[in-house]
């Protein structure tokens, strides 16, 4: 008898799953997003220096186009910029002013997992010229509440 309820209490410990081994696979899969571009080009002369950011409403937009029109009328070239707050977020990553109107910033990949959104920038240069230009890249995505992560 013994033996029998030592063999049960072995099969009932060895079939009984890890849980958080299964909770572990499931917050690594990542999901991609497939953004929708709003604009992508550079800042001729950029007075300020503009910096990755996600926007997540009207005043944080607004801000932004104004900051990008100071010198040119950058936003004039987008292909919207009237944007639903309620359905979408904003992500727009900008490379550091430099000597070079063929430099660019391109976000090439975006996805999302369980905590955040993973944001993957790539920096290129084309050569140098004496034009002093901000590269940027604006697209929209769907709205969440998790925080976007730059990388």
């Amino acid at each position: 008898m013994k033996t029998l309820l030592l063999s049960l209490v072995i099969f009932i410990s060895l079939s009984c799953s890890n849980t958080d081994d299964d909770n572990s696979k499931t917050t690594d899969i990542e999901t991609p997003i497939t953004p929708t571009l709003i604009g992508k080009s550079s800042i001729s002369n950029p007075s300020t220096p503009l910096q990755n950011v996600l926007i997540t409403n009207q005043l944080q937009w607004d801000s932004l186009l104004l900051s990008m029109n100071e010198v040119n009328n950058v936003s004039n070239g987008f292909t919207e910029t009237n944007i639903n707050f309620n359905n979408y977020d904003i992500v727009a990553a900008f490379r550091n002013p430099i000597s070079n109107s063929g430099s660019s910033v391109d976000i090439t990949n975006i996805v999302e997992n369980q905590t955040q959104r993973l944001v993957t920038i790539q920096y290129l240069t084309n050569g140098f010229n004496a034009n002093i230009a901000q590269p940027f890249h604006i697209v929209k995505i769907p709205k969440s509440s998790k925080p976007v992560i730059f990388q």
